[in-house]
């Protein structure tokens, strides 16, 4: 009877295998594809890093004063694995544990959330002593861009509304006034009271300056808006913007004058870490 024909592989990694048939052997080769192994760092967490504001602001703060997670954990009296946890992925510690950690960072809470002090923004990136910066370490401005923002994307931030700045001329100079503010059909709403300077330049051509500054992370974005202004006085306009526009005046009181700019011109800029 003949030989029956046979197949014999060294191995299932690569390498040569022998394929006989009868006496004559026929030299083949076996690849395999390797899958890349994920990090010793990556392999510890179910998911990718995906820090939050409060991450950010705790790593920079932490790197900036030269300690390891480890030993910021112990001054925080925090596990190092929720220290880890906290600066990979969005958190909020509980009061007492963010007490801690701002202590261990010589901060403030409100500041590692993104709250400023009774000072104005950037006060503390100028170290309080003329903005010296202590050798070989790099000016916060260096590290960041500005980049203009399209009339788009600065609705998109205004749109949520807040606190802005109102800006109008006057016989004795330009005048700023914060404001509360609220978008309506691509429309600026404002709520004052009788008699007020906001009141009295309601029918004229302003400008509203709305922005975002996070000093902890050094970046931020502004918007200024332009148009003209108008008192409403129309009953259905009116009416309308009481029931819809959902602007709250910090001061309280009556305040039912409702001033409505209608934006000729929407400019930004965003600055930012690249």
């Amino acid at each position: 009877m003949g030989r029956k024909p046979s197949l014999t592989r060294r191995n299932s990694r690569g390498g040569e295998a022998a394929s006989r048939t009868g006496d004559a052997a026929i030299p083949m080769t076996v690849n395999s594809i390797s899958r890349p192994e994920a990090s010793h760092e990556d392999r510890k967490w179910p998911s990718p890093p995906d820090p939050g504001d409060l991450s950010r602001r705790v790593a920079q703060r932490r790197t900036e004063l030269h300690l390891s997670q480890a030993q910021l954990a112990a001054r925080a009296r925090l596990s190092l694995r929720y220290l880890e946890y906290l600066e990979r992925y969005p958190a909020r510690p509980n009061p007492a544990a963010l007490r801690r950690l701002a202590a261990a960072l010589q901060t403030t809470p409100a500041a590692l959330l993104g709250g400023g002090a009774n000072v104005p923004p950037g006060h503390a990136l100028a170290g309080g002593s003329g903005g010296v910066v202590p050798p070989g370490q790099r000016r916060p401005a260096d590290l960041r861009v500005v980049s203009k923002l399209m009339p788009a994307e600065c609705r998109r931030l205004i749109t949520p509304g807040g606190v802005g700045r109102i800006a109008f001329g006057t016989p004795s100079g330009p005048i700023v006034v914060p404001v509360n503010f609220a978008v309506l059909a691509d429309t600026i709403v404002i709520r004052t009271a009788e008699g007020t300077i906001i009141d009295g330049h309601a029918d004229e051509r302003v400008a509203l300056e709305v922005d975002h500054i996070d000093e902890a992370l050094c970046q931020g974005w502004s918007v200024l808006v332009r148009g003209p202004a108008h008192r409403v006085a129309h009953p259905a306009e009116l009416r309308r913007l009481q029931e819809d526009a959902a602007v709250w005046p910090w001061p309280g009181g009556e305040r039912e004058v409702y001033v409505r700019i209608l934006p000729s011109e929407i400019t930004g800029r965003r600055i930012e870490l690249r």
